[in-house]
């Protein structure tokens, strides 16, 4: 009964955690795999670089509510494919941005968290999604 109630309380941290946009779901294999931590000056943008990296990274971002904000997606990819959906609470997919499409402006609706999936299939190189208040 203790061990139930321990593991209760470290899966609910957990969540809390990512949910709050501290924690990271990661799903994926790789050689290398070497992201920034989303403190400091890079608060606003997640960043990485990798080799022979396929499967799934997600995160949650929280930002100010009745405002918008510019994405852009900038990577260098020397194998493989690199993709970030962004996905609004409901998990709907509000836009899917890659090397074709590198930049959207979504507007954050009160209480709305935006739910950021990662998708790498055999890539190597880096990556990086910044977000800034559009003007």
């Amino acid at each position: 009964m203790l061990l139930l109630a321990g593991l209760i309380a470290v899966f609910g941290l957990v969540y809390l955690l990512y949910i709050n946009g501290f924690g990271v779901i990661n799903s994926k294999s790789a050689l290398v795999y070497q992201g920034c931590p989303r403190i400091g000056k890079n608060k606003n943008r997640i960043k990485a670089s990798f080799t022979s990296c396929r499967g799934t990274v997600k995160r949650v971002i929280c930002l100010q509510p009745g405002k918008r904000y510019r994405f852009v997606f900038s990577s260098v990819i020397t194998k493989g494919t690199v993709c970030v959906e962004i996905r609004d609470k409901k998990k709907e997919s509000l836009v899917v941005l890659d090397r074709e499409h590198p930049c959207a402006v979504l507007s954050v609706e009160p209480g709305d968290r935006l739910y950021v999936t990662t998708r790498f299939t055999g890539a190597d190189g880096k990556y990086e999604l910044a977000w800034d208040l559009q003007k």
